[in-house]
């Protein structure tokens, strides 16, 4: 036996009773001992009855996109994520097109600053993606979906139109290769370009190719705020059409006017699931959302990528166009009218001009002597169209509503910059605020079943071998948690402090350092 970790509370991440053992990893697997069994090992630990728990598991990252990153990595380890399943929200870094600018600011959209190779073309297959995944020894385990904005990108551009035959023959076949080849399914992300200019019929094509590999549907619906009960009706049509499983990505209801919706939805998705539907829900512990600052542009305005929205933006007569859009309930997902504003838009980091980062736009307008409108173009215009946002638009009571229902796992959805640029806090807290929150605070959940919402559940539904459980034969990816201190500390003013109360983590049986920057 290599270590022994004796002495231990064990959540095994089934929900079921904890209880009082040992753990052994052997060869990079577990194995359980009761009682007073205790082999040799060349490395105990005497955990003194601290919680050993299965690594968690980031059921909805962005992680995929910056790999390389210590920082990321940091942002995932010190909340005891050791498997993230990724490629979400339409966006994947596979497969890459030709044009290297082009897919590099489509992927800033997500990622700030992604981390691509020097040769684009390793990203042209899912294989190739995980052959590079591999080399960088990376020690998070990444599952990854292949984002249809990302697919899209590859065959057909920012093109505002149906695909034609060809064009849609070659989606089918790379997203048939790339299951084949490891991806989990398809992710749509329908408010970016170009995922949001596909209709019903070219997402059903594709949905019945991952029927026939056995696939899974990822999706970021058309709408998470005045019509958002539609939307996720419609995504969940799709699933049971296609006979596809289905991940129903970060669940809320955007808007003060919406809240409530959650209650009506997750009825919806109960009767779904009764007639067969196999679903399972995503959902970080906040009351904002985050993504990038451009989301609350007209979808029409990218069809010509970046350069065509910095084109408008300088316009004068078109930028009174969005403006007078972006102020009212139109027929896209405004994020900034959702959040009742700009007072309610907090920009959290910008890849090049940082002064508005830390401000709420109406803030930095007052500073710069502009409207807010205009101080909202006018860090975009400097970011070259490029930022994060938090988004303050949710109630608590909804949240809490969706985390605790039984289909209902934990996802970060976390958007990573640089050290030194402020993230939104789900990024570096999520599991220690949801353990916090429904566990002691709010006292919803058991910890067992909390901890099985981080871990089991989802490796259950996904069916990711060897992760999410304590038990024999099961890789060794392990937590020790001293439960009474597993408590978040990141804010929306410091979104990278670190969380408290992981004593250990092992990964592949091996113990692991949190990464240095």
């Amino acid at each position: 036996m290599d270590t022994l970790i004796q002495n231990c509370t064990i959540y095994d991440g089934t929900g079921a009773l904890s209880f009082t053992g040992s753990v052994g990893f052997d060869s990079g697997k577990i194995r359980v001992f009761y009682n007073n069994e205790l082999p040799q090992a060349g490395y105990v630990v005497e955990a003194n009855g601290l919680a050993l728990v299965p690594g968690f598991i980031d059921a909805h990252s962005h992680g995929d996109l910056n790999l390389v990153s210590s920082y990321a990595t940091l942002s995932k380890l010190s909340q005891g994520i050791t498997t993230q399943v990724a490629g979400q929200c339409g966006v994947s870094l596979f497969p890459a097109g030709a044009d290297e600018p082009q897919f590099a600011r489509f992927v800033s959209g997500i990622a700030p600053y992604p981390d691509l190779p020097e040769n684009l073309s390793l990203l042209s297959s899912a294989q190739g993606f995980n052959a590079w995944l591999e080399n960088l020894q990376n020690p998070i385990t990444t599952k990854c979906f292949i984002g249809h904005g990302t697919l899209r990108l590859w065959a057909m551009g920012y093109a505002n139109r149906k695909p034609d035959n060809g064009e849609l023959n070659r989606m089918k076949d790379m997203l048939r290769r790339s299951v084949r080849e490891g991806a989990l399914g398809l992710s749509t992300g329908q408010v970016y370009a170009p995922s949001c200019y596909a209709e019903n019929d070219e997402i059903l094509a594709l949905l019945r190719v991952l029927h026939e590999e056995n696939g899974i549907y990822a999706n970021h619906p058309r709408n998470e705020a005045d019509r958002v009960v539609e939307s996720r009706a419609e995504s969940m049509r799709l699933a049971q059409e296609a006979d596809v499983p289905l991940c129903i990505s970060h669940m809320k209801a955007a808007g003060r006017q919406n809240w409530g919706k959650p209650r009506e939805m997750l009825r919806q998705i109960d009767r779904e699931t009764e007639n067969g539907l196999r679903a399972i829900i995503d959902c970080y512990p906040y009351t904002a959302g985050c993504t990038s600052l451009n989301v609350s542009i007209p979808p029409r305005y990218f069809t010509r990528g970046m350069r065509g929205l910095l084109d408008a933006l300088n316009n004068p007569r078109e930028r009174e166009i969005i403006r007078e859009e972006m102020s009212r309930i139109s027929n896209y997902d405004n994020y900034v009218y959702n959040s009742g504003g700009f007072s309610g838009v907090y920009v959290s980091s910008c890849p090049i001009d940082h002064r508005a980062e830390g401000m709420f736009i109406t803030e930095y307008a007052e500073e710069a002597g502009l409207q807010p409108f205009d101080a909202f173009c006018d860090i975009l215009i400097r970011n070259n169209g490029l930022g994060l946002g938090i988004y303050f638009h949710m109630s608590e009571d909804d949240v809490c509503e969706i985390l605790t229902h039984p289909l209902c796992v934990i996802g970060t959805d976390g958007l990573i910059g640089k050290p030194g640029e402020n993230p939104h806090p789900r990024a570096f807290g999520s599991t220690a605020r949801a353990y916090d929150l429904l566990v002691r605070k709010k006292k919803l959940l058991s910890p067992e079943a909390m901890i099985r919402k981080m871990s089991g559940q989802i490796a259950d539904f996904l069916g990711l071998p060897g992760k999410g459980r304590i038990a024999d034969g099961m890789d060794a990816d392990v937590l020790l948690i001293d439960t009474n201190r597993f408590i978040d500390a990141a804010t929306y003013q410091n979104g990278s402090r670190l969380i408290q109360g992981i004593e250990k983590i092992f990964i592949g049986g091996r113990e692991i350092s949190l990464p240095k920057l």
